[in-house]
């Protein structure tokens, strides 16, 4: 993402002095240690979100991962959501609230009803009165969940070492485009230095 604010900020500014007619003969020399990466600038919009996460879209494969993990972690809270519905299972609970240990989705049973609720222990309040329980009814949904999170893991670490490779073959490029942004933003600075100084 930071690439790409620094592509992104070389562009305008190399498309800004075409625009320009005043002569600026030092500025230009800076601006012409610059280059553009518009494909690069495209790959990585394409692939890293604003929020520095890795785009659904960034490949049909993880698109079609990440719609199966929606699906079955919609499908875990729906049964678990019916079991805190359910009166039988309620009175068994902390609070009718589904939690999350480890990854996989608990209900908060109360230590003394323990075997009234069938699942796997995940961890223990600190108190030790409540223990957190993954209900057998979901644990094979939340076993596919967890394989299908490790497929995701590995399809983004895929996807970036390839952007990465992308991003290392124009280094050398990037380094004389991110100093020529140093010294424009240093000339810059002495303009408006000597400006407030009159």
């Amino acid at each position: 993402l930071q690439i790409y604010d620094t592509i992104k900020a070389a562009a305008q500014i190399i498309d800004f002095f075409k625009e320009l007619e005043l002569p600026l003969p030092i500025l230009r020399t800076i601006v012409n240690g610059m280059h553009q990466f518009p494909v690069m600038e495209q790959k990585i919009r394409k692939t890293i979100t604003q929020d520095g996460e890795v785009a659904d879209q960034a490949s049909p494969e993880l698109s079609r991962i990440r719609r199966h993990l929606r699906s079955l972690q919609g499908k875990s809270r729906e049964k678990l959501e019916s079991m805190i519905r359910n009166p039988e299972i309620t009175k068994y609970l902390q609070d009718p609230i589904i939690s999350i240990r480890g990854d996989r989705f608990v209900l908060p049973v109360r230590q003394e009803y323990r075997s009234q609720v069938p699942g796997i222990i995940h961890d223990q309040s600190g108190s030790g009165a409540t223990l957190f329980i993954e209900p057998m009814q979901v644990v094979e949904i939340n076993n596919e969940l967890q394989h299908y999170e490790i497929m995701e893991r590995a399809e983004v670490t895929r996807i970036l070492r390839e952007l990465t490779g992308y991003v290392e073959k124009s280094a050398e490029f990037l380094s004389e485009t991110a100093l020529s942004l140093a010294e424009l933003d240093l000339a810059l600075a002495k303009g408006k230095l000597s400006a407030n100084l009159d």
